[in-house]
């Protein structure tokens, strides 16, 4: 009698977990309580600095937006496109970053496990020769990128005593300045010139010439025809072969600007990562400064000198101390 119970119970037992494994988790809303100007509000629902979240609009369109700061329970969103269509009560999803489990028995499709609530974009060989935005898609008609790896746009700090020296010697395709003006490989240098003097070619010299492995170019707040004429008239195909292009131009919104130029160093140190040497192009630091100071400024912080708030002045080592030598025996990033 006891076995044919425990039996029983047995089956039971089983029957729970085959459940618990076809079961869809319940999904957490919150809602827009606030709309101005570049920042939304919304309450109901608490998620970390940096995590990516969606507003779903009609005809199955959606906004996707960035956690920026938080005011008591309300979070602060930075969208990053129109927010056209966004009604007061609108609710908000966040963007889970999911991997597939073990499929279970009897047929039933495979379950998804949340591993990260940032936002994670394609990186590796796969974006050789593409041009993409900000937010990894395809800007040059070519069809959709099938990246078989993804990386979050921040990464932690490498520890300074990890890194390799500069020793070796890099040629940017330049006579003028390999033999005047030196670079070294993993060094971190500043172009600074006026409008209309030629900072642009020079770049797009360096980027068609240079012995370095791969070229990443990240054109953060350009106007849209100063970004179609780097990439055919400056870049060439030649360069664009071994190229991968971020653009961000002036007209794409304050978050998507900023994060074009994360996106471009995390491409950076994923082929750094592969060993390879990379020359990181990034035009312009003062135009991610600029997005950085709109964003802070929208959400209340309050401007120090010339107008930017300190966040800035923290954001800016943040993402240049990305760049340089990795360890021993790894690659490099070259960054102008």
């Amino acid at each position: 009698m006891q076995n044919i119970h425990r039996q029983r119970w047995h089956d039971h037992i089983r029957d729970c977990k085959e459940i618990l494994r076809i079961v869809e988790p319940l999904e957490i809303a919150g809602r827009i309580t606030k709309l101005t100007g570049l920042v939304m509000e919304a309450a109901g629902i608490k998620l970390p600095i940096g995590s990516a979240c969606y507003v779903p609009l009609a005809e199955g369109r959606r906004v996707e937006a960035e956690v920026v700061g938080f005011d008591g329970e309300r979070m602060l969103l930075m969208p990053q496109s129109s927010v056209d269509g966004v009604m007061p009560g609108a609710k908000v999803f966040a963007l889970e970053v999911a991997e597939a489990l073990p499929k279970p028995h009897h047929g039933h499709p495979p379950r998804r496990r949340v591993t990260d609530r940032a936002r994670h974009l394609p990186v590796g060989n796969e974006l050789l020769g593409r041009v993409v935005d900000g937010a990894g898609n395809p800007l040059d008609d070519l069809g959709k990128i099938e990246a078989t790896q993804s990386s979050p746009l921040n990464t932690r700090p490498m520890n300074p005593l990890m890194r390799a020296p500069i020793e070796e010697i890099l040629d940017v395709g330049v006579r003028a300045i390999n033999s005047m003006l030196t670079v070294g490989r993993g060094q971190r240098m500043g172009l600074f010139a006026g409008s209309g003097v030629g900072k642009s070619v020079l770049l797009g010299m360096m980027a068609r010439y240079t012995t370095a492995d791969v070229i990443v170019v990240g054109l953060i707040g350009e106007r849209g025809r100063e970004v179609q004429e780097f990439i055919e008239q400056i870049l060439g195909p030649v360069g664009l072969a071994r190229s991968v292009v971020v653009a961000a131009p002036a007209d794409a919104p304050a978050l998507m600007r900023l994060q074009g130029a994360n996106y471009a160093t995390t491409i950076a140190e994923n082929f750094r990562d592969q060993g390879k040497n990379v020359l990181l192009i990034m035009d312009s630091l003062t135009r991610y400064a600029m997005a950085q100071r709109e964003i802070a400024l929208a959400i209340g912080e309050p401007p120090a000198t010339k107008g930017y708030p300190p966040s800035v002045f923290a954001k800016l080592p943040a993402l240049v101390e990305r760049t340089g030598n990795g360890k021993r025996g790894e690659g490099s990033i070259t960054a102008f």
